[in-house]
Parts: C-alpha cells; sequence; structure tokens
C-alpha cells in the first residue's frame, strides 16, 4: 500500500509551485510529430539567494522533471506539481535557471531543445518567465564535441538559462544580489559566444558576427530548422533551373560557339518572362503584376511612380540649389517637359528633385567576369554613373504629374565624356531614335540604381546595419532587460541570415550577383561606398523626409506609409519605455543600456566613424526615438525595399540589372535591335529572377504585425518576450493601430493598377529574415 503523504498532507506543510514547461516551435513543420527526450531537466527557483544576505528570498532545490517527453516541432506544454517545504522559505519565485542534464556519453547525437516560456504558479498567482531559447542537455564527458565544464556552452547553446518573471527589469533597479550576479553571469557567457569580428578583418563597413560559417553560430543565433529547410531548397531549386542553361552553353563552347540567346523584342521578352516566372516559381499573381509592368514600363510617368513607390524610395532629394551635376545639361531642356516654365521657378518652387547614384558607384569596375561561364561569351557589364532629376507637374493629373525630364550618364571607367537625355517630344513614334535614346538612358539610369539597392538600400541598410543592433543587444542586455525583451522578437535571425549571405551569396568565391549585375564583381567595394552613406539622422523618419524636402511629393505612398507606422511604433515605444523608465536619470544610471548603445557605435559602426548614432543615452525621449529607430528599421524599412523586388526588378527591360553595350555617347543613333543586344541575356535574366525568388519570399516562420489567419500569417503575440499584462497591453493597443493603417491601405488601392501594399502591417514581418 502506497504510504506517500496526500497532496492535502503535502500542502499544509509545503509552498505549492505548479511548473508549466512551454517548449516547440509557434511554427508547425506539416507532417511531423516529433518528441525531444534526451535530458532531464531541472529548474531551480531564486537560484544564488542563499549567498544573498539581502535576498528576502531562498533558493529551492532542483526541481527535476524526469521521464518527460517535450514537444519539438509543434506548441507543447509539460506541468508538474511540486511541493517545498515551507520552512526552506523560498517563497516568490523572482529568478529561475534552467539547465537539462544528459543521458550518458550522446553528446555528438543530442539534438538542443526549444524553450518558449516556463510558468509557475505559486499563491495563487502566475509568474511567467519567457524564455524563447534553446538548451543543449550538459553531458560531464567531453571526449566528443561537448565541453567537460558546466559553465561552458554545450553544443552551440548556453550551459543554463535564467529568467526574471513578467515584465524583467533594469539592472540597477535590482536590490538584490543574487538577481544582479545571475544576470551578469548570463551576459558574460553569451559574450564568449557572441564575438565581433576582428576589426582589421572587417574593414571600412559594419562590423558583424565573428563566425565565417553559419553552422558554427550559437544555436540561438540560427534560424529554426522550418527557415533553414526552405532557404537550402530555394538555392538547390534556384542552381538547378540554371545548370541546364549553363551545361548547354559550356557544351556548345567546347564544339564551337554557344547560342547566342538574346530576347529579340519587348513581345518576346514578355512571353518568355512568362515561362521564365513559371521556371523559378514565381506565383501567377507575381508574374501577372511583372505583366503589368511590362506594359506601361517605357511610360515617363511610370518611371517616376517607381522611383517614390518602388523598392527604390530613399535616394531622392528635393533640388534647393543646382550642383555641378547639372550644370552642363540644365539649360537644354526643353520647354515641353517642365510646362513651358522657367526651370529656376520650378526650382524655387520646390518642384524639382535629383537622384544622385555616381558617388556611390565611384571606384565600381565594370562586370562581367562570369559572363562566358554563365551564357559562354565573354561579356563586358557596363557600371555607368548615372543620375537623374525628376519634375513634379503642375499641369498634369495627380499620378501621372512626377516625371524625369534630364537623365546624365558617364562611362567613367572607360574615360568617356558625360552625356545629357531628354524626354523627346510627346507625339514621337515609339521607332524614332530620340524616343529609343531616351528610353535606353532611362535603361542605364535603372541598371545603375539596381546596384546600388541591391548593396545599398538592401543589404547595408536593411541587413548589415540591423546585425549590428542584434550583436550589441546579445552582447550588452541580459535576457532579463525589459528592452531585450522588446527587442528580441525584432532581432530573431538577422545574425543567421546575415551569416550565410556572407558565405552563399556575397562571398568572393560564391558571388551570386556577379552572375548577372554590373556592379557586381566589385561588390566589397560597393559596399564599402554603401556603408560610408549611412546615418542614424536618415533613419528618423519625419526627419529624413523632411531635410530631403519630400512633403510635398504627390502620391508617394512609401512616404506616407512609413510615417504612419513611425507614429504607431513611436507611441508603442514610448508606452514601453515608461513601464520601465520613470526619469531620465533612470535611462543615464541603466549600464546595460549604455553599453548597448556605445557598442553599436565601436565597434558596429567604427569602419566608418559610427554612421551618426550616439554613444550614449541621457533622456527618455531619446531613447524611445532610438528604440524606434531600430525597430521601424529590421522590420518596416526592410519590408518595404525588399517584398516587391520580384514584379519591378524580375521584368528585366524596366530595370535591367547589367546592360551589355556602354551608354550612349551623344550623337549615337539608338535602335531597338541596339537595345535588346544590350539587355541580359536569358541565363543571366533567369539567374537574376532566381535570385529575387530567394530574396523577395517571407520565409516560412515570420511573424507579422497583423494576423491573417486566411493566409496562414501568424501576429505578434506569441513571439512577444514582453509578456506583463501592462507590455502585453501595449501591444495589443499597437497591433488595433496596426489594423487601422491596414484597413486606410485597403481602401487606398482601390481601383489602381498595381496596388501599393508593401507595407500594410498584414504584410510587414516583425524581424528580417530573408
Amino acid at each position: 500500500m502506497d504510504s506517500s503523504p496526500s497532496r492535502a498532507v503535502l500542502a499544509v506543510s509545503s509552498d505549492v509551485y505548479r511548473v508549466y514547461l512551454h517548449t516547440g516551435f509557434d511554427f508547425p513543420e506539416k507532417g511531423t510529430v516529433k518528441k525531444w527526450d534526451q535530458g532531464t531537466i531541472k529548474i531551480t527557483i531564486n537560484p544564488g539567494a542563499n549567498d544573498d544576505p539581502k535576498a528576502t528570498v531562498k533558493q529551492s532545490d532542483e526541481l527535476v522533471m524526469k521521464g518527460m517527453k517535450y514537444d519539438i516541432d509543434n506548441e507543447g506544454t509539460v506541468d508538474l506539481e511540486f511541493f517545498v517545504d515551507k520552512e526552506k522559505g523560498v517563497g516568490e519565485p523572482k529568478l529561475v535557471k534552467i539547465e537539462i542534464e544528459g543521458k550518458g556519453c550522446s553528446c555528438c547525437c543530442v539534438d538542443p531543445l526549444y524553450i518558449r516560456e516556463v510558468d509557475i504558479i505559486w499563491n495563487q498567482v502566475i509568474y511567467r518567465f519567457p524564455i524563447h531559447n534553446y538548451l543543449s542537455p550538459y553531458t560531464p564527458c567531453s571526449a566528443c564535441c561537448g565541453s567537460s565544464e558546466k559553465d561552458e556552452p554545450q553544443h552551440g547553446c548556453a550551459p543554463y538559462l535564467f529568467a526574471q518573471p513578467g515584465g524583467g527589469s533594469v539592472n540597477h533597479d535590482e536590490l538584490e544580489g543574487f538577481i544582479k550576479t545571475a544576470r551578469d553571469k548570463e551576459l558574460n557567457i553569451i559574450k564568449s559566444m557572441v564575438p565581433w569580428e576582428r576589426e582589421d578583418k572587417v574593414g571600412p563597413i559594419c562590423g558583424y558576427v565573428g563566425y565565417n560559417k553559419y553552422k558554427d553560430l550559437p544555436r540561438f543565433l540560427q534560424f529554426r530548422q522550418a527557415w533553414i529547410d526552405s532557404f537550402a531548397s530555394s538555392i538547390k531549386e534556384g542552381q538547378r533551373k540554371i545548370i541546364p542553361a549553363v551545361l548547354l552553353n559550356c557544351l556548345c563552347g567546347c564544339c564551337g560557339e554557344a547560342p547566342e540567346r538574346d530576347f529579340k523584342s519587348f513581345a518576346h521578352y514578355m512571353d518568355c518572362f512568362v515561362h521564365m516566372g513559371e521556371k523559378v516559381g514565381w506565383s501567377k499573381s507575381e508574374i501577372k503584376d511583372g505583366l503589368k509592368v511590362g506594359q506601361i514600363f517605357q511610360q515617363d510617368p511610370e518611371f517616376g511612380r517607381q522611383i517614390i513607390q518602388g523598392p527604390n524610395s530613399t535616394k531622392l532629394w528635393k533640388v534647393e540649389e543646382l550642383s555641378d551635376t547639372w550644370k552642363a545639361g540644365i539649360d537644354k531642356i526643353p520647354s515641353h517637359v517642365i510646362d513651358g516654365e522657367d526651370i529656376n521657378t520650378v526650382i524655387s518652387d520646390g518642384r524639382l528633385y535629383e537622384i544622385k547614384n555616381s558617388g556611390t558607384l565611384e571606384g565600381i569596375k565594370h562586370g562581367g567576369k562570369l559572363s562566358k561561364k554563365i551564357t559562354g561569351h565573354k561579356q563586358t557589364w557596363y557600371v555607368t554613373h548615372a543620375d537623374v532629376l525628376l519634375f513634379h507637374s503642375k499641369a498634369r493629373p495627380e499620378e501621372e504629374a512626377f516625371v524625369p525630364v534630364l537623365i546624365r550618364l558617364e562611362n567613367k571607367n572607360d574615360g568617356e565624356p558625360e552625356t545629357f537625355w531628354y524626354p523627346p517630344e510627346n507625339d514621337v513614334h515609339k521607332e524614332d531614335p530620340t524616343y529609343l535614346a531616351w528610353l535606353f538612358a532611362k535603361m542605364h539610369f535603372r541598371c545603375a540604381d539596381w546596384g546600388v539597392y541591391s548593396i545599398g538600400t538592401h543589404y547595408a541598410r536593411a541587413h548589415a546595419q540591423n546585425e549590428v543592433f542584434a550583436i550589441s543587444m546579445y552582447r550588452n542586455l541580459s535576457s532579463s532587460h525589459p528592452l531585450f525583451r522588446l527587442l528580441k522578437p525584432h532581432f530573431q535571425g538577422i545574425v543567421g541570415v546575415n551569416c550565410q549571405a556572407r558565405e552563399s551569396l556575397i562571398a568572393s568565391d560564391q558571388n551570386a550577383f556577379a552572375k548577372f549585375m554590373s556592379s557586381g564583381d566589385d561588390l566589397p567595394q560597393l559596399l564599402v561606398n554603401c556603408c560610408k552613406e549611412l546615418h542614424y539622422d536618415n533613419m528618423v523618419v519625419p526627419t529624413d523626409f523632411e531635410t530631403r524636402g519630400l512633403k510635398d511629393v504627390p502620391n508617394y505612398f512609401f512616404r506616407d506609409d512609413c510615417e504612419a507606422l513611425w507614429e504607431i511604433l513611436l507611441s508603442y515605444v514610448k508606452e514601453m519605455v515608461d513601464l520601465s523608465y520613470s526619469s531620465d536619470g533612470d535611462v543615464t544610471e541603466d549600464t546595460e543600456l549604455q553599453s548597448f548603445v556605445q557598442e553599436i557605435v565601436d565597434p558596429g559602426f567604427k569602419g566608418f566613424g559610427g554612421a551618426g548614432f550616439p554613444d550614449s543615452l541621457t533622456s527618455k525621449e531619446k531613447l524611445v526615438e532610438y528604440l524606434t529607430v531600430l525597430i521601424f528599421n529590421v522590420s518596416c524599412f526592410h519590408t518595404g525595399v525588399n517584398f516587391q523586388i520580384n514584379k519591378y526588378l524580375g521584368y528585366v527591360p524596366n530595370a535591367p540589372p547589367s546592360l551589355r553595350t556602354p551608354p550612349p555617347k551623344q550623337d549615337d543613333v539608338i535602335t531597338m535591335d541596339h537595345i535588346m543586344q544590350s539587355l541580359p541575356q536569358y541565363e543571366c535574366a533567369l539567374a537574376a529572377m532566381i535570385s529575387l525568388e530567394v530574396l523577395g519570399n517571407f520565409s516560412p516562420i515570420e511573424r507579422f504585425y497583423v494576423e491573417t489567419k486566411a493566409e496562414h500569417k501568424l501576429g505578434y503575440l506569441g513571439e512577444n518576450m514582453a509578456v506583463s499584462e501592462e507590455q502585453e497591453g501595449c501591444i495589443k493597443r499597437m497591433v488595433l493601430r496596426m489594423e487601422g493603417l491596414r484597413d486606410t491601405i485597403t481602401k487606398r488601392n482601390v481601383g489602381k493598377y498595381l496596388a501599393y501594399n508593401v507595407l500594410s502591417p498584414q504584410n510587414i514581418p516583425i524581424t528580417t529574415q530573408t
């Protein structure tokens, strides 16, 4: 007969702690139901409290969850009830330590366990401890890949995890030393696991994590398996699709000349585009949008619309005073393109704008080193310095009011003089050389812009910068800091995707861009040039648009949506900051925060002078702005410049990634045959579409600001680490405002030929994972 005391008897002399351990992903993988049973989980309440004379609680014995199986692929929960002798005085659970004891000597084949959260019910109060991290079993054997030291990382995971409940706390608020000790110990471990790359290796670009291979990253910096499988599958599938064309060229090259696989006309390209889109795996809607672009891309209003609604809507400035760039060509602008107005009047009215890519492309050589391998023919892919002036017309309908009026081209690599190009008369036939020369000039600008966009706007600002933020967060903010819990959902994955990019997309020996982009061969130098242009002030959204003089540009939906999103996030961040900081002094005294800010400047942006980022914060107002900058950049900005690239950059005549003939000389007669022979051949166009498909789609584990169940898009709640009732209230209010913005954008797009909904909150992932 069982002689153990009943629950009722135990409850009289014991504190009852009911522990809920939540494991597995919020993103179940189809067709798999796996259980984890490779170790025993041990939880200690208030670890270290017995050694702290100021502690008001005591440390518990290890609460052992033995013989349990835990979900891996799906959300799962295991709960156990523990009775702790009241005389031990453990009391309120203010801190937990979680560790796993392994089974025997199986360290080489041990899988880490993803722990989402630990909940403890004590004294009828629920204490939530957000984790969202991996933990690997500790084994005392060092014969294999695991460490024999219990305080050393195990298989890419911290040896144990600490967590405080609810909203966490800033370090200087902690009066009890055992909590401070745990935070310091955690940070020391994480710092050893997340090193900065050596300064001499990084050079004048954004700092990055000190690992060469993605597989060597700590597990918490890697992706969840669903994303890894998807990325690997996309790369392999892309290679499979382009290999037959490359092999055919190689074979023909051995037997003689490889075939010239040119597009014969725009109509021929449009037919091929459908086939290539299907081959690459584009959705029907993406192919349809690309075809829509193909119908109108030659029109000047469409050129202007894509400047303010396309993927690279960030280089535009109002012309306050004409620079030397334009002085040789400004007087020749035909009167009809500026509605018969005087150019000086247009400037004084604030209706002339410019994009200058020449500075960014300084020193970038022509490409095409891989052209023979890809196409079977040695080609030169021309890098042209290209700038454009745009005019805001009062006479045109608003949707057609923003048009290009002057393009400057310079083949600086070959020492050719600059040339200037103007729109032809409105009634000029499309076969007229003046029409074709203007069209070809626009193509050269688009080609230059492709390189600046891909490496500057997208990679440097929306990827490389974000990695700096993430590394500093992991190294300087403990997992119980309220700002870590605010930022972690937004920075999840960015280090992993950048590491994969350095290894598989932009590495010198695996440079995907060199397969189709004019400036791809000189990508390292282009990245240096782009990083020099990064600056904190450009990331403060209202200030940026005001500084660039863009408040009056019509139909600038990128600006409108960015400003609306900024205000929502600014309000949200302010609410969250107010919960943890009561005064400016609290900001100044927060040593973890100040270290976080300092490391972003040095070593993060040391290679180019700190990029205007503050090296300390002294007020709540500045802290709110700073955090909003980071969250906006990693979510909204990245979305705005990345997730509509297929329809605009994938339609090659609209935005050629490379051109095989130089920019025209001023007296050249341009024909349609010349333009078609300049465009990338089939293999390069296909390579560009494959890369865009890999980069321009959501990862399978994205979280979005607004949930859309019909599209299987999960919302913000569930990934959040800020779990106090007050913090979740802030999140819910933010999501509600995001839903309102979604509805506004939906109404705005009714009847549009091409919708601008990329920045609708239902389409904005909260982090950067592609």
